[in-house]
Order: C-alpha cells, then structure tokens, then sequence
C-alpha cells in the first residue's frame, strides 16, 4: 500500500532546502518522476507585502454556516466556531499527494503558526481550522492524530526573519481539524462553499486511488461571520494573510469602533454564566461579571416612529398612545423588583434581556418564593404586533397582560391591584413621574399597565439578514444555506402557512391558536421510572421519579387555549409565536421542551404528534438532514441589527430595589 503521507514528508524535506524554485515529485509508485513548479507559500514573497493599514478587505459574502464534527466527535457548528475570532478555513483531505493542494495549506498553516508564536496580537486573534472533504478516511479518530502531532514545526527555512524562534515569548495559535459523518452532509458545505471535488478515477484493477481533483481556495473569515478574503495558490503566503488579518484588526483602531466592540463584548447574548458546552467533561467556566453588566441609554422612540425594515407600522391603541415620559416610565417599572410582593422579582427577571427577553436557563421560569411557572417565558420582542396576549391566547392587549404576572401567586405574588398601586405611591422615586407621563394622572389600575405596554411596544427587531436579502435586495446577505432553507420554508415544509410573509412586511405569525400536539403528548405520555438528570459537566445520573417528585409540588396540567374557552375543541392549541430573533429565544415551545431550533424542525418533521383535535396543518415533512441543517440556517437570519442596542438599553436601566440609594425604605412611612 502506498504510504499516504509520503508526499506531505518529501514536501517538508524540500522545503528545508536552501532554495528551491521547483521538486522532483515522484507520485504515485511506478509513475515517472515529473518537475513540478512550487507555489510562493513555499518560499520568499517575490515582492514586498502591503503595508498593514494602507488598504481594505470589502466583504465578499456571508461564510455559510454548517454542521461539522470535531476530533472529539461532538457536533459542532462552523458560527459558534467562528465567534470571537479571525479564522482561516482551509479544505483538505489527509491522503493528497498533489502538492500544491493540501500540503501547501498544511505547511502555511504550519508557517502562520510558528509567526503566531512571537506575535500576541496574531495569536490571540486568528485561528486555523482544517475541514476535511473525505469523510469516509479522515474520521475524527484519525483527524485526532493529525491535530495532536501534525503540527510539529516543519516551516522553518532559511534565513526567514519571521522564524527567529524566541521560546520565552511563544504564544500559541488555535489549529482544529473537522470532518463530517458521510458525504451528504458534506455536500451542502461545499456548495456553500464553492468548492469542487471530484474524485478521481481508478486505474483498472483496483477500487479506488483516494485521490481527488480540487482547486485549492482558503478563506478568511472576520468575527462576524463574514469572508474577507479568498486565498488561490499564487496567494497562500504567510506574509499576505498575516498583514490582512493585521489590516482588519486595525480597522478597531479607530476610538469609536474599539468602544462599540467592547460594548458588544459586555453584551454577550445568553447566559452571563454561558453554559455552552457543559455536556462536556472538558467544560471550562464562561461567565462574566456582574460589573460588566453596563450599557448606554437609548431613543427607544425611533423603532416605533421608524420601524426597522421588514415590519410594518406599531400599532398603538387609541386611548394610549406611546410617548418618550411613558416608555421611560415603563421601562423603570418593567426592571423595578419593588413590583413583587417581597420585592425580589421583576419583570426583567424572566423576561431577560439578553437571553431574547425570554429565559434560557430553565424550561419554565422561577417566580414568587421559588414557585415554578409552568409555561416557557415567551419572548416580548414585536409583541406589540400581537393580537393574542400569553402563550394559550387568553388576552388580546399588552395593558390587560401586565397585570396577570403581578398577581400571578407563582410569579410576582401580589394579591390586589390597590396594594401595588399603593406602594409605588409611597416609593419616593416615581413621585412626579406618572403625572408627567399621563398628563397629571397619578398611578392607577390604568396608568401601570398602560407605562409598562408602552416600553414593551418600543421593543420591535427587524433589518435582519432575511430583511435585507428578501426586502431591499441585497443578493449576499444570507448565505445559500440561508436561501435553500427559505424555499424550503415557502415550499415543501410549508412553514409560511401558520409562519405568514406579506408582500411588504414579514411578522412570522398568523396571530392565530394552532395545536401541534406536543401538550397533547405532554399531557398523556407515560410516567417513567427515572430521569436523567446533569449532576457535573459531562455527568449525569438517572434519578427516580418519585425522588423528583418529593422535592417538589405535582406538575399542574395544561390545556391550552381549552383553559379560556372551556370548548373541547380548543384543547392544547396555543398561540403562533412570531419567529424574528427566534435563534436568540431558546427553549421552545409553550412548556420550553425543545432546546434548539434542529429539535424543532425534527419535532415539525415527523408530523407534531398525532391527537383528535390536531391542526390540520401539521403533517410529516420528509425532510433530510440537510434540508433540516438549511431551514436551521435560514431561521437564523431573522434576528434584528438593534438587539445589542436595546439589550445595551436596558443594561443602563436602574434596577429598584431597597438596596439601592434611589429610595428610602417606603414600608417604614405608611400610613
């Protein structure tokens, strides 16, 4: 058998050389030996680099995302990977024997790795990641090898200023080998991707050379998920991919830009104390401070007097228009802990506003005392366009919706409209404030729910990927993935059936009650003997039933829309949930039973759950995994460019409560 690796090795032995313009290149065993001209990542620059600064990289479209598998054998998507960092995304596979294919890219790899060791800067924001397009050969168990011993240093040569190796200063370089399970999840990849690989034919005799035919393209891929360069063979050099990644990190030089990265930086969306990744046993801690919790204020009234693109015109009832002294007003109260019974809990508290204004730590929120809630928290973003109020459509405003929480025993405690009203009246820092707002009304039963829906009509999202490639036409704004998985969405998944698209606006809603059959699965599936329960990262234990229960009250039972109307036909229908900024909305569904959106899409795939009063509308899909990977791809380009503003918005908001010096404790003066 011929060694796979023999071309990789003669390539490194050349490239020690003193100089060498062109190898003597065996290929395959018998075959006559062929002189091959090396390409300029082998060597020297034959010209001077651009200086770093003295040009820019345009955008040149949206790097698709994927789902891709590491060495550890875990799923991973290529967005998660790409956050935070520059990346430079080569295809490869490990049995190339053409040697300006893959061992080119190896070997800058290799290059970009030992400059990265002297230099911080490069280090700590570029990394390298190798997708292999041989499934079947490069499996995660021999990617593994490759990824723990194939990065040697094998690109010193010559007199290269870069290599002066200062081991006291060595900084390391992140460099991932990925693969997937079989070719057809490859083969969107590599549409997206534009990549053609053939294989190529066998020579009579035997089943396969392994070899495939492929032009050699390297990406440069910027934090936001946007390729910045596209590297060929005559342009895969060390020197040229360092000074751009040099020239784009520049680009934060200027004052403002660098304040709004680190904004963004504190605005991480989820979790503060992110647990991504704690199935795993190799999880590290991600959280952050509670200090970095900080934002700037902004005019929350520009999203209603202009509503981003894609939405329509806010709608406001006659009788309580939105004005700037009511959403200010609106928003102290929405994040004011006061409003609960024992002064704990706010709106804000499952209604989170980097977690999409829902909650993704929990199935279903925490309320008053401990007490579990037994729906999901629903998202407030474009609310305001809502004609159903609550998950089972029991309201049908904003106003008439703020009181039921705050009543609610399980959520904010209280018993009666008049004790809230009356202690915000005693609360010195609201004096003034509502006679200012409602022209001289003090709080009331009307003028609290009426400040609070104010601030929650402010929260619309739009201008989204989807917004800008459906809308204004902007033909590289979702990526292909993205486009096959809106036809799929418009045709064959039929989703836009309950999930509506006008002509002019897109509210991904019918604002009507549907039953998919998941409370009906809820409500009749066996009990079982145990559960498993996550104890540690990358532990679990299964814990009997009956010891979950001891520890807790009986789940209350769910009927859904039934609950508001007591007609048998509306038994476990809830309201269609609007889907902008659904990435940001995790879990799913009314009791948060789905944790992710491939769940959903295979929840919706095999036809919801069958039961007697069924929507029609739901019905099994027939979709693949890649079709399941696309429509994925495409919900995610609904998420509006003003989250990290609104979410910064409510950063800078006070939170009340008798800890802070913005009351005198109200309880010691009543009368």
């Amino acid at each position: 058998m011929k060694y796979p690796y023999k071309a990789t090795l003669t390539l490194f032995i050349g490239f020690m050389a003193p100089s060498f313009d062109v190898l003597s290149f065996d290929g395959a065993a018998g075959a006559s030996p062929e002189t091959i001209l090396l390409a300029p990542g082998y060597g020297e620059l034959n010209f001077e680099a651009p200086k770093v600064g003295s040009y820019s990289l345009p955008t040149l479209g949206n790097a698709a995302d994927a789902t891709v598998v590491n060495t550890d054998g875990e799923e991973v998507q290529y967005h998660d990977l790409f956050k935070g960092k520059y990346t430079l995304l080569n295809f490869m596979y490990t049995r190339c024997n053409d040697i300006n294919g893959c061992p080119l890219s190896h070997l800058v790899y290799s290059r970009i790795k030992d400059l990265a060791a002297q230099d911080q800067v490069i280090a700590d924001n570029l990394q390298l990641l190798s997708m292999s397009f041989d499934p079947k050969f490069d499996t995660p168990e021999q990617l593994k090898l490759h990824e723990g011993g194939a990065h040697d240093d094998h690109s010193q040569h010559g007199d290269h200023a870069h290599h002066d190796m200062e081991h006291n200063k060595s900084h390391t370089i992140n460099w991932k080998y990925l693969t997937t399970l079989s070719d057809e999840q490859l083969a969107p990849i590599l549409e997206d991707y534009q990549q053609s690989v053939i294989p190529q034919a066998a020579t009579e005799g035997e089943e396969s050379n392994g070899n495939f035919s492929h032009i050699l393209r390297v990406f440069l891929i910027d934090p936001d998920m946007q390729i910045r360069n596209i590297y060929s063979v005559d342009f895969l050099h060390p020197d040229i991919i360092i000074n751009d990644v040099k020239t784009l990190l520049s680009e934060f030089e200027n004052k403002a830009k660098r304040d709004d990265y680190q904004r963004q930086q504190q605005i991480r969306i989820g979790a503060r104390d992110s647990k991504a990744g704690y199935d795993s046993s190799s999880y590290i801690t991600n959280s952050l401070s509670l200090d970095s919790r900080s934002g700037e204020e902004t005019d929350l009234m520009k999203f209603i007097e202009h509503p981003p693109l894609g939405l329509p015109p806010v709608p406001m009832p006659a009788d309580n228009p939105v004005t700037r002294e009511k959403v200010q007003l609106g928003k102290k109260l929405f994040f004011d802990r006061r409003l609960s019974l024992n002064n704990t809990i706010s709106c804000a508290m499952c209604h989170i506003p980097e977690q999409g204004f829902t909650s993704h730590e929990v199935l279903t929120p925490v309320g008053f005392e401990g007490r579990s809630v037994r729906r999901n928290t629903p998202t407030i973003y474009n609310s305001a366009y809502l004609k159903l109020i609550f998950q089972d459509g029991r309201e049908t405003s904003l106003e008439h919706q703020v009181w039921q929480p705050i009543l609610a025993h399980n959520e904010m405690g209280h018993v009666s409209f008049g004790s809230v009203v009356n202690k915000i009246k005693q609360l010195d820092d609201y004096a003034g404030l509502f006679e200012q707002a409602f022209d001289g009304k003090p709080a009331s039963f009307s003028t609290v729910p009426e400040a609070i829906a104010s601030y929650e009509r402010t929260l619309v999202s739009g201008n989204s990927p989807f917004d800008r490639w459906y809308f204004a036409k902007e033909d590289n704004a979702i990526s292909p993935a993205a486009e096959r998985g809106f036809n799929l969405f418009t045709g064959k998944a039929n989703c836009v059936s309950c999930h509506a698209i006008a002509e002019d606006h897109a509210l991904f809603t019918d604002n009507g009650l549907h039953n998919t059959g998941i409370g009906f699965e809820r409500a009749m599936k066996k009990e079982p003997e145990a559960e498993r329960v996550q104890v540690a990262p990358g532990r679990w234990l299964n814990v009997p039933t009956t010891f979950i229960k001891s520890v807790g009250n009986e789940p209350i039972g769910d009927l859904g829309h039934y609950e508001a109307t007591q007609d048998p036909d509306d038994r476990w229908k809830y309201r269609t949930p609007i889907l902008r900024n659904v990435d940001l909305t995790a879990p799913y569904m009314h009791d948060g039973s789905l944790s992710n959106l491939h769940e959903v899409v295979e929840f919706y795939n095999q036809g919801g759950f069958k039961n007697e009063t069924q929507s029609e509308l739901i019905k099994p899909l027939y979709l693949n995994k890649n079709e399941i990977d696309d429509l994925v791809a495409f919900l995610k380009t609904l998420t509006g460019d003003n989250v990290s503003e609104i979410i910064s918005d409510a950063f800078a908001t006070p939170i009340g409560d008798y800890l802070n010096k913005d009351t005198q404790n109200w309880y010691k003066k009543r009368k």
